[in-house]
């Protein structure tokens, strides 16, 4: 591949993680979604197990779309669970702020993405 044709595939890859990670975030927020609102689970087992079907779409997307290459599977843990602790953080103090379940966990999983592109960039798919 020429140099230009590197550098846009880098330039693009800022893209295609945001692409991935929106699609994760969609399904992480949709599983929640079904979880409390339908089931009637609690916010954090509907956290976890959404957090769960996402890690599975951020992982196989990250691997073959934004990266094309498999990284450390352990590091990708980590930085999934670093992530699950910050969103749980968040959705903490949110839940402690008055705000309804559902709303919190859309709030905070909509905001642990940027942590996890950060760390994946830089650490995981280097």
């Amino acid at each position: 591949m020429s140099s230009s044709g590197s550098l846009a595939k880098s330039a693009a890859r800022p893209l295609r993680f945001a692409l991935v990670g929106a699609v994760a975030t969609g399904v992480h927020m949709a599983v929640a979604t079904l979880l409390l609102g339908l089931l009637g689970w609690p916010a954090y087992g509907a956290n976890l197990g959404a957090f769960l079907v996402a890690f599975c779409v951020s992982y196989l997307g990250h691997r073959h779309l934004t990266f094309a290459r498999a990284g450390s599977p352990w590091r990708f843990l980590l930085v999934a669970l670093a992530g699950f602790g910050l969103n749980n953080l968040l959705l903490t103090g949110l839940l402690a702020c008055g705000l309804p379940a559902l709303g919190a966990l859309l709030i905070a999983t909509a905001l642990v993405p940027v942590f996890s592109y950060l760390l994946s960039s830089l650490w995981v798919f280097r």
